[in-house]
């Protein structure tokens, strides 16, 4: 329990947040106990002094490579090397040195960079091997998840971007070496980031290195002539200049978390958010701000930038981190200065040099430093960032997952939150189904003091300790805010609805693998390695099945808590489907986590069908009685969005329900791996019988085709679980949708097959047969194209507009239109978080005439349903059409209405059937209501039938 003070408990301090922190860490050494965060003062003695330099004018710096420059800096094991990130994922040179001290045999290295990512992570052998044995700073990604399993054999101390700047300053990490990647550079080590092949923008992770190290480098692979301008590292701190090939690669500076999203969620969160800092009446002309590189900030970012420009203000300062959103707002006025210490693309770095002197560098001292006499983030009104997950008592996480295992570095997280007046987190309330709002953090990056507010898609929540922010809020209505004001309590109590279960924190062993340093260097948290989760992630179980015995046993291990099945319920299961399958004589060793029973029960019931190759593929264990769904219909209105869920992803396939698809497509062929294929399709019967309710949603999956293994698909499926749509890809021949009919029948034991059909025609074959293809059953409802098997037949690439497949498109679409019932479905988008692109493709599918997308992405769904929808004008003139028709006398041929441009218009028969179509899909979604237009309709249809 946190009391806000630090208590003495034998062996371990307990600090003020409450975390448990042994006095003496192996591999540490003694530690200081977080107290506040402005609680710890500054070291003031035993500071290492700046080091000595000797050089004579003849000595000379330019050095043929690598070896040569260890050698002269006086290499050794055991020493602390140092490099920048400012190159991000395209980083070449910190791997390039550290496998030539590798080759050269150095042990025991510790690893000073200012942040590692997934671009390094050939550094993991060197983790296993000794090479490298700790680590002062974060790990991104692969390389968290090897200091998570061990492979690290010493610590890993993660340090804010100021902290680390202190660290140096204060001696607690001593530099032997340190290696400065330089887009731009002279022979005597004058060198910036802005200019060359690989301009990275600043070099401000360097700039401390460069006066704190005993010896400093500089690599480049662009030497220009003295001196070199502008000097962002000047040559009074460098030793040597190595001229390589390449450092890098400057276009891999972007990252997916730094990638701007179009996930309506995602954007309502920014939305919110700006309009908390509008509540809050920080949009003034005296506004300095910053935000986090994640999509979620960024797209915050996008909608301070809108408001902005709506109120003509022009903000004092934003500082980065920088994007090229802010370097936009830059270019408008909308904000008078730039400061950067980070590039986060390609963008910024142009910028740097365009934009002078609005736009300038700044180091990471002057940015973030808490031990010196001012800096950027102390300036700061507001700081939006991200967060993993937050805490009711609003400590936040970003350095590990739910599950214990590091993947992010902290970054300025603490740096901004303790300097900013207010610090926004954004996050979901959940991540697929871990929550994002907790009881207690799995581990804390930056305490709840220093958070000011939560903003998250169900609304926003404000720290209590802020009254002042509360005070401005009172008063004011949901409507006035444009966002919900929840407490946090509230908002962790949606994030449990939402994920399906509650967060617990991980089982660890006693060792200690990482130390979590608050700014000043006191220690605020620590990891332990979780305990082996023998391959589990969650929403998973494992079974191990021994042939051979005597009797049946089961033996179940539950490696955490688990919110769906208790091991008896688990236990009594793996019977019942051992009696199903008629197996006897087999021990079974169940481990699983959170699964939910459908996904263990397909667990246990595919590792028994791998390990008895004998159990007829029609054998199968029911779950339940099967739901009660509505009848297939050939003529439903609603096939605007069809969402791809991979059969074998038991999440995906369990939140189907909640897609907002008019149909979801359960894929068993391309989105599942072969040696998977038998797990989806248990999956899939699972969900589809009784384990997920789908409501009004049309229920189709995706076969692996007229072969074999689509046979296979309808053996395991379709006697147990209702299906109303079977996709079959790559139909080439009419005979092959007889084929399949045939064999439909043959496992329903029915004469003629209930099961509606979706052809998808992916060859040029199939293009050339699209007529007699769309004719060969009744039950087809639907075609549609698989355009990169199309594109990779003709030998022509798939572009993002697809004009080069329009021909085919077309004349599919048109093949559609000679058989009753046909629609054509759109090809997929294959571009995620590309709202206009998405929006594009959908314009030029309803102008072919098509009447729905397959989609790739929930996040496609929304806008593919949108796009689809009739629009206002088309609304009201098929509405007049049918009144106008419906009031004519019997007999009536053609009638004339007023068109949605205001001229006149003759409607006969087909204009009239394009109104029913129009108005019954409106009612469908709610656009018209059903009385009267369902009986409108039902006239109309009669009459012209008639």
């Amino acid at each position: 329990m946190a009391t806000g003070k630090v208590e003495d408990a034998g062996e371990f301090w307990v600090n003020s947040v409450g975390r448990k922190i042994p006095k003496v860490i192996p591999g540490y050494g003694p530690t200081r106990p977080y107290a506040g965060a402005f609680a710890t003062p500054p070291k003031t003695t035993g500071l290492p002094p700046l080091r000595p330099i000797e050089r004579l004018p003849s000595t000379q710096k330019i050095l043929p490579n690598i070896e040569a420059a260890l050698k002269a800096c006086g290499a050794k094991d055991g020493m602390t090397v140092s490099f920048h990130h400012h190159l991000r994922g395209g980083d070449g040179v910190l791997v390039m040195v550290m496998k030539e001290m590798r080759r050269l045999g150095y042990k025991n290295i510790n690893l000073a960079p200012s942040s590692l990512h997934d671009g390094q992570k050939e550094l993991i052998d060197m983790f296993k091997d000794g090479t490298v044995t700790s680590i002062q700073t974060g790990a991104n990604d692969s390389l968290g998840r090897s200091v998570t399993a061990g492979e690290l054999k010493g610590m890993m101390v993660v340090r804010s971007h100021g902290a680390r700047v202190r660290a140096i300053k204060e001696g607690d990490i001593k530099i032997d070496l340190a290696f400065i990647a330089a887009p731009e550079a002279d022979n005597q080590g004058n060198c910036n980031g802005v200019h060359g092949k690989n301009a990275c923008g600043p070099l401000a992770y360097s700039a401390i290195d460069a006066k704190m190290a005993k010896h400093v480098v500089v690599i480049t692979d662009n030497m220009v002539e003295y001196p070199c301008t502008p000097i962002s590292i000047s040559e009074n701190y460098v030793d040597y200049v190595v001229k390589v090939n390449s450092i890098g690669d400057a276009k891999k500076i972007v990252s997916g978390t730094t990638r701007l999203s179009s996930d309506p969620q995602t954007l309502l969160i920014g939305e919110y958010c700006a309009r908390l800092m509008d509540a809050l009446g920080l949009l003034t002309k005296d506004l300095v701000f910053q935000a986090g590189a994640g999509g979620t900030s960024l797209t915050a970012m996008c909608a301070l930038s809108d408001k902005l420009a709506q109120r003509k203000i022009s903000a004092r300062m934003a500082n980065g981190g920088t994007t090229g959103i802010l370097v936009d707002m830059l270019k408008k006025g909308l904000v008078r200065k730039l400061t950067t210490c980070q590039a986060f693309d390609l963008v910024s770095v142009k910028s740097m040099v365009e934009d002078y002197p609005a736009h300038i560098e700044t180091d990471i001292d002057q940015y973030a430093n808490p031990s010196n006499c001012g800096n950027v983030c102390n300036m700061l009104d507001v700081m939006v960032a991200g967060g993993t997950e937050v805490d009711v008592h609003f400590n936040c996480n970003v350095n590990t997952h739910s599950d214990g295992s590091f993947q992010h570095n902290t970054g300025g997280h603490q740096d901004t939150a303790a300097g900013a007046k207010l610090t926004i987190i954004t996050m979901p309330v959940a991540r697929r189904c871990n929550p994002g709002i907790v009881d207690n953090v799995t581990s804390i990056t930056t305490p709840g003091e220093c958070i000011g507010a939560i903003v998250t898609e169900e609304g926003v929540a404000i720290n209590p300790l802020r009254k002042d922010l509360l005070a401005k809020l009172e008063g004011k209505t949901e409507e006035q805010l444009g966002f919900k004001l929840m407490t946090i309590e509230e908002l962790r109590a949606r994030g449990i609805e939402k994920a399906g279960r509650k967060h617990t924190l991980p089982k660890t062993l006693d060792r200690i693998i990482g130390v979590i340093e608050w700014r000043d260097g006191t220690v605020l948290d620590v990891v332990r390695q979780p305990i082996d989760r023998k391959g589990l992630g969650i929403n998973s179980a494992k079974v191990d099945v021994t042939l051979g015995q005597a009797s049946n046993e089961v033996e179940v291990v539950c490696v955490d808590d688990s919110p769906y099945m208790s091991p008896e319920e688990v236990k009594k299961t793996a019977f019942e489907i051992l009696k199903a399958l008629k197996v006897e004589g087999v021990h079974l060793k169940i481990t699983y986590d959170y699964a939910k029973g459908f996904l263990i029960a397909a667990s246990i019931e595919v590792a028994l069908k791998r390990a008895i190759k004998t159990i007829p593929n029609s054998l199968g264990y029911s779950m339940g009685e099967p739901r009660k769904y509505p009848a297939p219909d050939k003529n439903r209105p609603l096939r605007r969005s069809h969402l791809y869920i991979p059969g074998a992803d038991g999440y995906m396939v369990g939140k189907g329900d909640s897609s907002h698809a008019d149909g979801v497509i359960l894929d068993l062929e391309d989105a599942v791996d072969p040696s998977q294929k038998d797990f989806a399709r248990i999956v899939v019967r699972h969900a589809l019988r009784n384990a997920v309710d789908f409501g009004i949603t049309e229920k189709m999956i995706r076969i692996n085709g007229v072969n074999e293994l689509g046979f296979t698909d309808l053996e395991v499926v379709l006697p147990h679980a209702p299906v109303d749509v079977l996709v079959v890809p790559k139909v080439e021949f009419a005979d092959e949708i007889h084929r399949l009919e045939k064999k439909i029948c043959e496992v329903l034991h029915v004469e003629k097959s209930p099961v509606l059909l979706i052809c998808l025609i992916e060859s040029a074959l199939g293009v050339e047969n699209a007529f007699e293809i769309v004719r060969a059953s009744p039950n087809i409802i639907g075609v549609s194209m698989g355009l990169e098997d199309y594109t990779a037949d003709r030998a022509i690439e798939r572009t993002e507009t697809d004009e080069e497949s329009n021909w085919a498109l077309n004349r599919v679409a048109n093949a559609a239109t000679t058989a009753p019932g046909v629609q054509m479905i759109d090809v997929v988008y294959s571009v995620l978080d590309d709202v206009p692109g998405l929006e594009r493709a959908v314009a030029r599918a309803r102008k072919m005439g098509c009447f729905g997308k397959r989609c790739i992405h929930p996040n496609q769904v929304l806008v593919v349903n949108r796009c689809f929808n009739p629009d206002k004008p088309d609304v009201d003139e098929a509405c007049s059409a049918l009144s106008t028709y419906i009031k004519a006398a019997p007999g009536t041929g053609v009638v004339k209405i007023i068109n949605k441009k205001g001229k006149s218009k003759m409607v006969d028969k087909p204009v009239l059937e394009r109104a029913l179509r129009t108005v019954r899909l409106s009612v469908a979604v709610g656009m018209l209501p059903a009385d009267p237009w369902n009986q409108t309709m039902a006239d109309v249809k009669k009459r012209i039938e008639a």
